[in-house]
């Protein structure tokens, strides 16, 4: 029999933990403070505080991540340490502690010390404490979740209600992880190229359950070391049965830093285009309430070729369609997308996408994700091995590359028996890196 424990309040006990572009160049957690990115201190700072980054990720804390979070706090014992340093500008602390003005289950930790991990370690002091007021020795043991979230990921409505059915005795000392999310690329006034996430034992939304004896005020935590080993240290739920975590993809990823700009949203994009595409109508609008508007507007506007109950177009090698795009936009992402239906499983490559370049001479066609070929041009294939869904494809235009159509063009080995829409392609612009 599995015990569930509550608080005197009938609600459960949660923490979450922050690192809010933390200034800790002797920590070894983040990729920007190791390998030989920057130089110096020094240098780290400057990459760290710069504007452009400090104003995007405060665009996706105080505006996506923290309002979600504030729902949940309207119903769970639940507070959530913001851990900064004395460092970051004095603009941005303002708005930091403008956001745990408006939401007091947001609290601010200045820290100024190296991190040792997580940032559980660091404020577990300010969590016993606030145990410490909630429970006495009469009350027992009890079980208590933390969890850690990056600055610019976002976690479902639902999160906390669905980690109330772990924190119990019985699962004391384990991991949770929700392996199922959704990812997106972050584009100056929409999320695009939504794409589903199945990455188990991933960092975004994993939780630990610990126990707190108030007779000693002292809460035990086990440190997981790297979410992706989390299970070679303690026991791991995997539970991926909804969409409960939305990684948003964008140009300042800290896990990119070691490639130029280009290549680092461009990374980003080739990742995305190897997951399987959704759109807004495939997912559960009420678990995004911050992010569904620049999801639906992220969107292709569809532009049916057939009806439903028409014929169907088939598409062979003698098939080509050409979409015209306007060849004065310079850089951006070029976005491009169909529906497709087989009467049978697909084996593999079954069209090919040619994109018209100008002023891409002397780039190597694989930093656009593209190949070049005499029958083809510039272009990638559409693969699938299933019999109906959405081919996805998108390719970033450097600065000084526009294009002027996109073609789709079918393969004889491998036709689509029934191709049932088309989205017209479009340049979208994205937020720059560098």
């Amino acid at each position: 029999m599995i015990c569930s424990l509550v608080t005197p309040w009938g609600i459960y006990v949660f923490y979450g933990v922050t690192r809010y572009s933390l200034f800790s160049p002797g920590s070894h957690s983040w990729k920007t403070s190791r390998g030989g990115v920057f130089g110096t201190p020094a240098d780290y700072m400057g990459y760290l505080f710069s504007e452009k980054r400090l104003n995007l990720r405060a665009e996706m804390f105080f505006t996506k991540s923290v309002p979600a979070l504030a729902a949940m706090a309207e119903d769970h014992d639940y507070k959530h340490y913001v851990m900064y340093s004395e460092h970051l500008p004095k603009r941005h602390q303002e708005l930091l502690f403008a956001a745990a003005a408006q939401y007091p289950f947001l609290v601010p930790v200045e820290w100024n010390e190296v991190v040792r991990g997580t940032g559980i370690e660091e404020v577990l002091p300010l969590i016993e404490e606030d145990l410490a007021a909630k429970f006495d020795a009469a009350d027992g043991v009890q079980p208590v979740v933390w969890f850690r979230l990056d600055d610019d990921d976002v976690l479902a409505a639902d999160y906390l209600a669905r980690l109330e059915t772990y924190r119990t005795t019985n699962h004391t000392g384990m991991a949770i992880s929700f392996g199922l999310g959704l990812t997106a690329y972050k584009g100056e006034r929409e999320l695009m190229n939504l794409r589903e996430f199945y990455h188990p034992k991933s960092a975004q939304g994993m939780a630990f359950v610990s126990a707190f004896d108030p007779g000693k005020g002292r809460l035990e935590i086990k440190t997981p070391g790297p979410h992706h080993g989390v299970d070679k240290v303690m026991p791991t739920i995997l539970e991926s049965t909804e969409h409960m975590f939305f990684q948003v993809r964008h140009s300042d990823q800290d896990s990119t830093l070691n490639e130029s700009p280009h290549e680092r949203v461009a990374e980003s994009l080739a990742r995305l285009d190897r997951l399987p595409g959704v759109r807004a109508a495939d997912i559960a609008a009420d678990k995004w309430p911050t992010l569904i508007d620049d999801i639906i507007r992220g969107e292709l506007v569809p532009h049916e070729l057939s009806a439903p109950g028409a014929e169907p177009l088939r598409l062979t090698e003698e098939t080509e369609l050409t979409f015209p795009l306007d060849a004065g936009v310079d850089g951006g992402l070029v976005e491009f997308e169909f529906e497709f239906e087989s009467a049978s499983r697909l084996r593999g490559g079954f069209a090919m996408v040619t994109y018209d370049l100008h002023g891409a001479d002397g780039i190597d066609p694989e930093k656009l994700g593209l190949s070049r070929s005499s029958r083809f041009g510039l272009s990638r294939q559409a693969w699938s091995k299933n019999a109906s869904g959405i081919v996805r494809q998108s390719v970033l235009l450097p600065d000084g590359v526009s294009i002027s159509a996109v073609t789709l063009r079918g393969k004889n080995a491998q036709p689509a028996d029934v191709f049932i829409r088309l989205r017209q392609p479009r340049v979208v612009a994205v937020h720059a890196a560098g």
